[in-house]
């Protein structure tokens, strides 16, 4: 059992100079930031290098460890204009990168080969199978999937030794980290490369069978509470190792918060009121526990609002004039302050406090004479979303000069009439330093408190990072130790130990050959991975695959130019009997795997193993690592083949989990035509698999909003299988409707309504060499199937014009056909102003 004695780190959020000093001044052990340009808060203050620089080398001083975030998919052309910017970077000596893509992973590892990197949540890893499959990558940590509980990230620390890494506090994505599509499909702006636009946080309508499902004010319903871990943060003593808060786009004052909570719950002190009350007013959609506690649907996702709310106060009990009376809720016990402002809902409407009593053991507010307060309705809930007073005093415990992390250190002073004046300085981490003066003159008349004045000048350290422990001055009377020697010489001494403890740990770059770091190095890593592209590839005859996600949409296939039929079927449907019908219809049998892999689910891989399909749709980094181990696979007999989740983005990605078992791969999907044709230009391209014709996914998640909105309840199998019983859409802010679908773990898919289809681009695909091409169906019926395959493969094999097969399809669909993003070549970019 993997059990650690030592206290968890406390990983804070950096996204402005102003925020690392809040982090530091009230707790973190760790913070991070993201690299300049390149990392997943598209909206945070871009640094630049100087920045960077004195930013790592301020946390470094006070025993803060600095991670640079670099978690968003890399494209190939991208990739060419790293290694230089990413070894001015590596110089500044980092304590680790936090990755999402596998290429940017190895290139780093290519140029310095002893960094550290760590492999970020949006990998989606959620199992040991996954952190053990990036070990050999280099990867020295984790950072897990948020939908894990706290006894599946307790099952993933007994079965690696890759340090874990948890989200604790903050926003929470409906989607699984890596593997949300959303803002990229529906407005060009991918949480893959840090410009997530929040879609989960607009209103949405339900329709179920056709009909329009009444929700009652509660049209949020992919936005989830934020996090809180407080409750059971001691649970996860011994075997997580760094606690991670959300927030690089939240204020200094909210991080001074946080930050403050955790430290004193790790340090097993009481948290005081007014932290606890920061805590939500700064920033808060409601506090949960998430999924640490198991699923619960109700709790994370409420649905009658999407933005921040603040600290819940009560209950509207009555109104008169500018008097609000409110039965608070018995957790507050920290009065609003004046200037405080107050939100009423479902009004959305509110005002800033005038006075705030107890009257008759309601909380009675006055908000002035200007406040509508026919507005307000008894039974409304009040909330305090504002309070410049708790933001004043958070300010304070990050920059007055008492609230200063300050470093414990020892200070001796020795001297004597034939040696020189000295003085040496040790923190408790080791580090020393020793400064030496001129011989002191001999003194005129002898002092018997001149070491104890010397000692009270070597304590006051005020504008340093330091607090004397102890000081110790030694030296006898017959000599004269003139004060300003000593303030001088103390300086000197504290210069020299701020110049040492900035500098990176000695024992892990001691010297150049310890921690090598060569731009050229990586250059060359990458022209060696462009050069796996065959000089000539070969036109090969068309393949076809067709993906269905029910028994019935088989039969529909025969007869046609099929070579594989891919498998994915919902909950509790058997694959035994469809499998041997495709083999009946003369077909290849392909099985997909789930597209997140948990504690507990390898089963599924297992079974897979057991029936021996030709093929496995590979949809995660665990089931490649567990199926590329099996007899099946390692004999030929069962062919691994990578799925767009495993957002494969350039040559260096493809490459390795090439090497790693699969077979074939299909780009990401982030990749727009001009980045795909960039990655097959510099791949060997009789390895690429193109969907043709596609449901564009965008949330997968854990949580099930059939089960919370249409059945009323918790989580499976309360929910009654509801999903397996209705066809569910959802009609979004631009009046699009979207198809919502579970798998076989309850998770849902949100498809997008209107199919993605390759046809314009077939032409340019034949002439690099990609002859593998798949056509995704969802809920189509046969006969839609078969019409909508024989389109595919008359337009494939028998020369249909693509005009011509682009209408065909398009009448077939019921919103329409698009192209999604492929032509969409703007990048969006919109960062705060420094």
């Amino acid at each position: 059992m993997r059990t650690s004695k030592k206290s968890p780190e406390l990983l804070m959020p950096v996204g402005t100079r102003d925020m690392l000093v809040a982090a530091v001044a009230n707790g973190a052990n760790a913070v991070y930031f993201g690299v300049p340009g390149w990392n997943a808060r598209g909206r945070t203050v871009d640094f630049s290098l100087d920045d960077v620089r004195e930013m790592i080398e301020y946390a470094r001083l006070h025993n803060v460890k600095t991670y640079l975030a670099m978690n968003i998919l890399i494209f190939e052309e991208e990739l060419r204009e790293l290694p230089g910017k990413l070894a001015k970077i590596i110089e500044l000596r980092p304590d680790g990168f936090i990755i999402q893509d596998i290429g940017l992973s190895r290139l780093i590892r290519a140029i310095a080969p002893n960094q550290e990197i760590h492999a970020s949540t949006q990998m989606t890893i959620a199992s040991a199978e996954g952190a053990n499959f990036v070990k050999p990558l280099g990867f020295n940590r984790v950072v897990l999937s948020r939908e894990l509980s706290l006894r599946q990230i307790k099952d993933v620390a007994e079965n690696t030794d890759q340090e874990i890494e948890v989200f604790i506090h903050g926003a929470l994505c409906v989607s699984y980290s890596g593997q949300c599509l959303t803002s990229e499909n529906f407005g060009g702006r991918s949480g893959n490369r840090g410009q997530c636009a929040q879609s989960c946080r607009l209103p949405y309508q339900m329709f179920v069978d056709g009909e329009e499902l009444p929700l009652a004010n509660t049209p949020y319903l992919f936005s989830p509470h934020d996090l809180c871990a407080l409750p059971v943060l001691k649970e996860m003593e011994g075997y997580v190792d760094s606690l991670k808060v959300e927030g690089r786009l939240k204020s200094p004052e909210y991080v001074a918060a946080v930050a403050r909570a955790y430290r004193a719950e790790i340090d097993n002190k009481k948290i005081d009121d007014f932290t606890h009350s920061a805590l939500e007013t700064l920033f808060s959609r409601g506090l949960t526990t998430g999924w640490l506690e198991g699923l619960d649907y109700e709790r994370l996702v409420e649905g009658s609002f999407s933005n921040h709310h603040g600290e819940r106060l009560g209950i509207v009990k009555k109104i008169h004039g500018s008097n609000v009376w409110i039965s608070r809720d018995e957790k507050n016990s920290e009065m609003p302050l004046l200037g405080d402002g107050i939100l009423f809902e479902p009004a959305c409407f509110g005002g800033r406090v005038y006075a705030a009593t107890m009257d008759k053991g309601w909380l009675k507010l006055d908000f002035g004479y200007d406040f509508d307060s026919r507005r307000v309705r008894v039974g409304m809930v009040a909330f305090r979303n504002d309070s410049p007073a708790i933001e004043r005093e958070l300010k304070k415990r990050y920059t007055e000069r008492d609230c200063d992390r300050n470093i414990p250190i020892d200070i001796t002073l020795t001297a004597d009439s034939n040696k020189p004046l000295q003085i040496t300085m040790t923190d408790l981490q080791g580090h020393s330093v020793t400064v030496t003066g001129e011989i002191p003159d001999a003194a005129k008349t002898p002092r018997e408190d001149a070491c104890a004045r010397a000692e009270t000048t070597l304590a006051a350290l005020s504008g340093t990072a330091y607090i004397a422990r102890q000081v110790s001055a030694k030296f006898p009377t017959t000599v004269f130790v003139v004060d300003k020697f000593v303030r001088a010489l103390k300086q000197e001494a504290v210069k020299k130990l701020d110049e040492l403890r900035k500098a990176p740990e000695q024992s892990r770059v001691a010297t150049v050959e310890d921690f090598p770091i060569s731009a050229r190095a990586g250059v060359l890593f990458l022209a060696n991975e462009r050069a796996r592209r065959p000089l000539k590839i070969a036109t090969e005859k068309p393949e076809l695959s067709v993906l269905v996600r029910n028994p019935e949409q088989i039969e529909a296939l025969k007869g046609l130019p099929v070579k594989t039929v891919y498998m994915d079927f919902d909950w509790g449907v058997s694959y035994e009997e469809p499998l041997e019908h495709v083999h009946e219809l003369g077909f290849e049998a392909g099985i997909a795997t789930l597209r997140v892999h948990k504690p507990g689910e390898s089963h599924y891989l297992r079974k897979i193993a057991k029936l021996a399909p030709e093929k496995v749709l590979v949809r995660n980094l665990a089931a490649l690592g567990v199926l590329a181990e099996t007899d099946a696979v390692k004999n030929g007999q069962m062919f691994l083949a990578g799925d767009y989740s495993l957002n494969i983005a350039n040559s260096a990605s493809a490459n390795y989990l090439l090497d790693a078992g699969l077979k074939t791969f299909h780009p990401s999907l982030d990749l727009n035509a001009k980045e795909l044709f960039d990655l097959l230009n510099v791949t060997d391209t009789r390895k690429v698999e193109i969907a043709l014709h596609q449901y564009l996914p965008a949330f997968h998640s854990d949580y099930c909003a059939f089960a919370n909105f249409g059945a009323q309840a918790k989580r499976f199998p309360e929910c009654g299988k509801y999903c397996t019983k209705h066809k569910v859409e959802i009609l979004d802010h631009k009046g699009k409707r979207h198809f919502l679908q579970s798998d076989a773990e309850c998770r849902n898919t949100l498809y997008l309504g209107e199919p993605r289809s390759t046809l314009r681009l077939l032409p340019d695909f034949a002439k690099l060499g990609v002859n593998k091409f798949r056509l995704e169906m969802l809920d189509d019926t046969p006969e839609m199937v078969r019409r909508k395959t024989k389109i595919y493969a008359e337009a494939l094999f028998k020369g249909m014009p693509l005009t011509e097969a682009a209408r065909l399809i398009g009448a077939e669909e019921k919103y329409g056909v698009s192209e999604g993003q492929l032509f969409n070549e703007t990048r969006w970019q919109d960062r705060k102003k420094g």
